[in-house]
């Protein structure tokens, strides 16, 4: 017997805690096996002014042909810098979807925030990242994400539970069996959105002060570790959204520096408490 395998994808960022560094760090801490598959290397994440890049694309897809004798209990996607890279993703989605036991897909789609794609997204981008979304077991986008996948209008973070509902319908439909919307700011709070198919489920954490980088990451690695273990979504959303909101909170009172993200690294024990 082994314990669960995830094959992670995203960029590696030597520092900074996003991306990679975060994956790794807490799907291993909650029990799960991390094979990372770097997109790009970068030594420092994107927010600093300077920073080394390497695009890995062009090793992406023998990298993954190596893994052919390896079995994923997972396949946790999250940025993709190019539609060539979205490409590669689907296709080894679906050749392991393909297999006796397919693994789980989570699909974190981080292609914008703010009602605004990122700069380096393109609206081919934008199509193919929806495409890759309907192949989800589970996928964690934000309302930006979610209003541009289903051609909603973005009219803020402070949606209704009805457009919540809407968003993630409409995400459903389109062939993802899970989709958590994240980041609904309403008053002091933020409220984390499930829908399964047929029942919804509402997250809520105490919305802090200070807004870092990298906590989408930490939201979807922790549910992806606790998903892998065989722990239910809401359970799963619930014990993210309390993680993040005690890291940020460690964070604020050791006052660091905001471009360096959330010190998460003394509480992932927690994260052992649900093996």
């Amino acid at each position: 017997m082994r314990i669960p395998r995830a094959a992670c994808i995203n960029d590696l960022s030597g520092f900074g805690r996003c991306s990679l560094t975060t994956a790794i760090s807490v799907i291993s801490a909650a029990g799960v096996q991390v094979c990372p598959l770097p997109t790009a290397i970068l030594s420092k994440h994107t927010g600093f002014p300077g920073f080394y890049f390497s695009d890995f694309t062009d090793s992406m897809s023998p990298y993954i042909d190596n893994w052919n004798d390896v079995e994923f209990d997972g396949i946790y996607s999250g940025f993709l810098g190019s539609s060539k890279q979205i490409n590669i993703v689907e296709n080894f989605i679906e050749i392991r979807k393909k297999g006796s036991v397919p693994p789980k897909i989570i699909i974190d789609p981080v292609m914008g925030d703010n009602g605004r794609l990122y700069p380096t997204y393109t609206e081919e981008m934008k199509d193919k990242i929806s495409i890759l979304v309907s192949h989800a077991d589970l996928a964690t986008p934000n309302i930006t994400e979610a209003c541009f996948m289903t051609g909603t209008p973005y009219t803020g973070e402070n949606i209704s539970d009805n457009k919540a509902e809407e968003l993630c319908r409409k995400i459903f439909d389109s062939g993802c069996k899970n989709i958590v919307l994240t980041g609904i700011v309403r008053e002091n709070n933020i409220i984390n959105f499930s829908f399964d198919g047929n029942s919804f489920f509402m997250d809520k954490i105490c919305r802090e002060s200070r807004i870092y980088s990298g906590t989408g990451d930490i939201f979807a690695s922790v549910v992806c570790g606790l998903m892998l273990k065989g722990i239910g979504i809401p359970e799963c959303v619930k014990a993210a959204g309390k993680f993040i909101s005690e890291a940020i909170r460690n964070t604020t009172e050791m006052n660091a520096a905001i471009k360096e993200g959330v010190v998460f690294e003394p509480l992932l024990y927690k994260l052992s408490e649900y093996r």
